[in-house]
């Protein structure tokens, strides 16, 4: 609390500050204690989440290859996905721990979450349960037994072998001709007993534990097993080491814990969704998008691997996709990156997967100055744009598609389409546009002048159409779509927040955002349709308020909330300086992550679009840990709120922070580049501090400070080099102190006229900003149907 103080304040104004602020951090409430408080000896043992049983939270955990296991705290056999599932089979359901024959009630259990562990702590002892980095081995801890025996009953379609060398052996159903094995951790003999078609194993409880082990032969899974036997321990600290590594290079401490905490858990909890399935990739969510959807993981890109640093990750994720590239010149799908690959079947039945795809790759250069991949890659960045030049690009330069080719993709019976937006979507031709700058820029770059000009064409002709085709200034809004007949369906949707750069003038841009904002963003999400159209549902699965033939998609883009819609609303926001409405919507978010309902520290794929009759808050729905849900989430802090921006190309990074008035102090850490970007930030009644210390920078970067209301500065940094940055009412100071520590630069600016005129016309606009309010029904009647689109 140093810099809380003014010089020139008496001691009576520094105590009232002082108390507003320790009244700020703790929420309200105050507790003195003159206990010292002990910090946890790692970052990871400080995330551990509490779970009372009558909340009975979701959790799962990957192997970071191709496995995951889904469970609940307090109950058992919660669903058709729970259990231990690989490479899209489902091996077992569930499992039962016993002590001298006595089934361990979960619901007994004190039970605490990690993002590598769970505890529960049972009357009789205590089980911790794990997954390994890369072992298709699940691991059962036992500790402070108050008995003679363990027990352990798989739940599933398993058919019990025999014990053989202390290990316990069943073939599974899926994958058919599969061997799971059993065994203790430390290699003690088992007992089986038969309990109605149940095999109960048993050991003395010096056996420590258990292990499971997946493989395709008996040899093999044995073998499995010895492994696991002599080196789960090193496997359990190098899956911990990965974890800390992760969260040590993107440290972040602030003023409130709880916004420490959700990041955190984001972090690892996306981490997690990286796996090795099918190549290098992000599963979509979990617990039923186990496998890669080319729309979702290069939405998700950004927010997983860039913004924490792991560009060998993305690079391996971006040469793994490009793999399955269609390359059949006759296909009319030729260039397309596909809409899923699973370890069965590809799939090719989306438009914005590939300019998605094409753009994460030169947020891949921007981050980590890697043009060598562009080199790699330039022929299949030909293809994906040549391919739909030759069979989906229309006379205007709009990428054409078909109705359900966009994310809203629900159908009937695979047939016909719930929210039909064929065939120019806005967010489509937004996206298309974004595409061909990013190709012009890496032809450009591999001497390709033909197909840079070409395509730059293409691009301009489309920019030049786009407003005039589809903006109505009098509403004003934006059409979702131009129809195949030309009109223009002015339906409300979120989908216009992405076309929004196509408009140059703040003042329009930034009514179409308030706009949108108060139309579709409540405080937990952004709706996917307008609550005053026809085809509005409320609810995702409101069984009791549909008829007996009601199916959940008629409501999947016609009303539920998309979480990850969450992360360009807030940047809208921040672009017209709404700092503090944007951070309600984001806190929301971390409530979510770390509160019930909901899996322990994830966000989930969708919620209602209203809470139930008498309910504050929408139920979640989808599934429960979303890759795109918690990538926008980490994205907009990175690049919005903390306002950090690379641009490895141009050898600079822009520096916008606009943080909301509750974060006053904080600590930090990202990766930049080759090294890191160490700062901080502490905010008084005052001024605003902000220090900036680049590291193992292997060149200079040149860092514009880009604060609202002053003009851009641009600083050239070395590594070593500390730059001190104050704001006081109307003027921003920048120190720049070399190696020695010695001041090498300083500038004094005063706020300049235009930004000046800009940050006015954004109160003026936002004035007053508020949520969109839910209008609960009470009337029924048009959800009797399917929607109807004309």
């Amino acid at each position: 609390m140093r810099d809380l103080k003014p010089s020139n304040s008496n001691n009576f104004e520094y105590m009232k500050r002082f108390l507003v602020y320790f009244l700020l951090l703790t929420g309200g409430s105050m507790l003195i204690s003159c206990s010292p408080k002990t910090e946890p000896k790692s970052l990871l043992d400080g995330m551990g989440m509490p779970v009372a049983v009558e909340e009975n939270r979701e959790i799962a955990w990957t192997d970071k290859k191709s496995g995951y296991y889904y469970t609940q705290t307090h109950l058992t056999e919660t669903g058709w996905f729970s259990g231990w599932n690989v490479s899209t089979h489902r091996v077992f359901s569930d499992y039962s721990l016993s002590v001298d024959g006595k089934i361990l009630n979960r619901k007994d259990a004190d039970v605490t979450v990690f993002p590598d562990r769970m505890v529960r702590q049972f009357p009789a002892g205590k089980e911790i349960f794990r997954l390994f980095d890369d072992q298709p081995v699940l691991g059962i801890f036992l500790d402070d037994i108050s008995g003679k025996e363990t027990g352990l009953l798989l739940k599933g379609d398993l058919k019990f072998i025999s014990i053989k060398n202390e290990t316990a052996l069943f073939s599974t159903a899926d994958p058919r001709g599969w061997f799971l094995a059993v065994s203790t951790l430390n290699g003690s003999q088992f007992s089986s007993t038969d309990s109605s078609g149940k095999i109960w194993l048993s050991t003395e409880k010096s056996g420590g534990g258990f292990l499971i082990g997946l493989d395709s032969t008996e040899v093999a899974v044995s073998a499995l097993l010895d492994s696991a036997r002599k080196n789960h321990q090193s496997w359990v600290a190098s899956r911990r080491d990965r974890m800390e590594n992760l969260l040590t290079s993107n440290f972040f401490k602030s003023n409130d814990p709880h916004l420490d905490l959700a990041l955190r858990w984001n972090i690892l909890s996306l981490d997690a969704l990286i796996t090795r399935q099918t190549g290098y990739g992000i599963y979509a969510g979990l617990p039923w998008f186990n496998d890669y959807w080319g729309r979702d993981m290069f939405i998700s890109l950004p927010g997983t691997a860039l913004v924490t640093g792991q560009f060998d990750v993305a690079r391996k994720i971006l040469l793994s996709f490009a793999d399955y590239q269609n390359k059949d010149e006759k296909s009319p799908f030729y260039g397309r990156v596909p809409n899923r690959v699973r370890p069965q079947d590809i799939l090719y039945n989306t438009t914005d997967g590939t300019p998605r795809f094409i753009i994460s790759l030169m947020d891949y250069i921007r981050y980590s100055g890697d043009t060598s991949l562009v080199k790699e890659l330039y022929p299949v960045i030909k293809r994906s744009i040549e391919g739909p030049l030759k069979y989906w690009v229309d006379e205007n330069g709009y990428l054409t598609h078909d109705d359900a080719d966009t994310w809203m993709d629900a159908k009937i019976d695979n047939k016909i389409p719930l929210s039909p937006r064929g065939n120019r979507a806005n967010d489509i031709q937004t996206l298309w546009y974004d595409q061909l700058l990013a190709g012009v820029r890496f032809a450009q770059l591999s001497n390709d002048r033909e197909s840079a000009e070409k395509w730059q064409k293409v691009a301009d002709k489309l920019k030049s159409r786009f407003l005039n085709d589809f903006l109505n200034p009098a509403i004003p809004a934006l059409a979702d779509r131009l129809r195949k007949n030309g009109t223009a369906d002015f339906s409300f949707r979120p989908n216009q927040l992405f076309a929004l750069d196509f408009i140059t003038k703040d003042s329009l841009k930034w009514v179409l955002t308030r706009k949108t904002w108060e139309e579709l963003v409540y405080p937990w999400g952004v709706a996917s349709l307008s609550q005053t159209d026809a085809n509005f549902y409320p609810y995702h699965t409101g069984w009791e308020h549909y008829p007996s033939n009601f199916h959940k998609d008629w409501a999947y883009h016609n009303g539920t909330v998309w979480l990850w819609n969450n992360g360009i609303a807030m940047q809208r926001m921040l672009e017209g300086f709404q700092y503090n409405p944007a951070y309600e919507l984001f806190s929301s978010m971390s409530k979510r992550t770390l509160n019930a309902p909901g899996a322990v520290g994830a966000l989930s794929e969708l919620t209602d679009a209203l809470p139930p009759k008498d309910a504050k808050l929408p139920r979640l729905s989808g599934t429960f840990s979303q890759a795109w849900s918690m990538a926008e989430y980490l994205r907009v802090w990175y690049q919005g709120f903390l306002g950090i921006q690379p641009d490895a190309l141009n050898k600079q990074v822009i520096l916008q922070p606009q943080l909301p008035d509750s974060i006053f102090s904080m600590d930090f850490q990202v990766p930049l580049f080759s090294g890191i970007l160490k700062g901080s930030f502490h905010r008084t009644a005052d001024d605003l501090k902000f220090t900036l210390e680049p590291d193992s920078l292997t060149s200079d970067v040149t860092l514009i400070i880009k604060f609202p209301g002053f003009e851009p500065v641009p600083v050239v940094m070395y590594a070593g080099e500390k730059l001190l940055l104050n704001v006081q009412k109307k003027e921003l100071s920048v120190k720049l102190f070399d190696t020695l520590g010695e001041v090498r630069a300083e500038n004094l600016l005063f706020r300049v006229k235009p930004d000046e005129d800009r940050i006015e016309l954004a109160k003026r606009i936002f004035k007053d900003v508020q949520f969109a309010k839910p209008l609960v029904p009470t009337d029924y009647s048009r959800m009797q149907q399917a929607p109807v689109w004309k």
